[in-house]
């Protein structure tokens, strides 16, 4: 009887255990983040102003959000970092279309994600 409990408790514990890291592997980060210029996302015109910017890891995309509103969204590819990033920040290219947003880095992680340059209207090839 104890060794059934036992070999039940641990079947359980392994299910949690493996539950969580998929969990953990599929999930979004949001941060705040704040455009001071008009800036092109991936060929979409983000206005000036204050959004959210949301990762999904699964499938690779960065969305910007205001409120619960879609405004732009771009493949990225993540690049490590030696280490933490003490805040978010972003970076821009200028272009013949004005600013371009090029990467994103999340305060507290070990990557920068790196915007497709596919249809940002940027000319960077």
């Amino acid at each position: 009887m104890k060794k059934i409990a036992g070999m039940t408790i641990t079947t359980l514990a392994l299910c949690a255990l493996l539950g969580t890291m998929a969990w953990a592997k599929g999930k979004s980060h949001t941060h705040a983040i704040s455009f001071n210029e008009n800036t092109m996302v991936n060929g979409t015109m983000v206005k000036k102003g204050d959004y959210e910017a949301k990762f999904d890891e699964q499938t690779s995309e960065l969305t910007i959000l205001n409120g619960n509103h879609v405004v732009a969204t771009a493949k990225v590819k993540e690049k490590g970092l030696p280490k933490k990033a003490d805040q978010t920040k972003y970076d821009l290219h200028q272009s013949a279309n004005g600013p371009v947003l090029t990467q994103v880095t999340f305060g507290g992680d070990h990557y920068t994600l790196m915007l497709d340059d596919a249809g940002n209207g940027s000319g960077i090839e």
